[in-house]
């Protein structure tokens, strides 16, 4: 591993129809639009282990079954939590600090942005020699990324989840505590319909 000092998390859930990606159900109905969401499950953690970079956890909702992430193909290669919190801010937060308690740095990502590749993995690590947050911004106003070395609750805060003030929320919040942060390149990740044609950069990815 490149980065000993670094872990690297992915919010995940268990590939459950009518439970993932349900934005898209219906446009694609809930069992393609369950298949996508494996897919794009997936091709993340292949992406990460592939990278080499650090560490890697899986944190799970506390309702997806363990069993089905130790069956994934990909061997013994990473770490199992599981979300604590009562909204998304607060899962991050505690994701994030909790990991911070035994690595220098955290990086935080979802499994809906097939563009954070390597490169931009590896940027965003090494932004935090610098600085105490990084973001990777997403065109729809939120962002696919967040990593630190330090961080504050209140960056994760009265944030409007799921809106696309989330990232200008976020910068505001930062503002408040003081805190440094980097921001990354722009990401589109693959939430609604409209996102669906930029599926057509990853043929592996199947929506029929």
């Amino acid at each position: 591993m490149q980065y000993s000092d670094t872990i690297i998390i992915i919010f995940a859930r268990e590939p459950v129809e009518g439970q993932v990606k349900t934005r898209l159900i219906p446009a694609l109905g809930e069992q393609t639009a369950t298949r996508l969401y494996a897919q794009l499950l997936n091709h993340t953690i292949a992406n990460v282990l592939n990278c080499q970079l650090s560490v890697l956890d899986i944190c799970i909702t506390p309702e997806s079954q363990s069993l089905y992430f130790t069956q994934l193909p990909f061997g013994a290669h990473y770490k199992l939590s599981t979300q604590q919190g009562n909204d998304l801010g607060e899962r991050m937060y505690y994701a994030l600090s909790g990991k911070l308690e035994k690595f220098t740095k955290a990086i935080l990502i979802g499994t809906d942005c097939p563009s954070l590749n390597c490169h931009e993995l590896s940027r965003a690590i090494r932004a935090l020699d610098y600085h105490d947050m990084v973001f990777s911004p997403a065109k729809d106003g939120g962002y696919v990324l967040v990593g630190a070395k330090q961080l504050s609750s209140v960056v994760f805060s009265k944030i409007n989840w799921g809106s696309e003030w989330v990232m200008q929320q976020t910068r505001n919040a930062l503002l408040k505590t003081g805190l440094s942060w980097q921001e990354l390149s722009l990401q589109q990740d693959i939430d609604n319909v409209e996102d669906l044609v930029h599926l057509q950069l990853y043929p592996q990815f199947s929506v029929k």
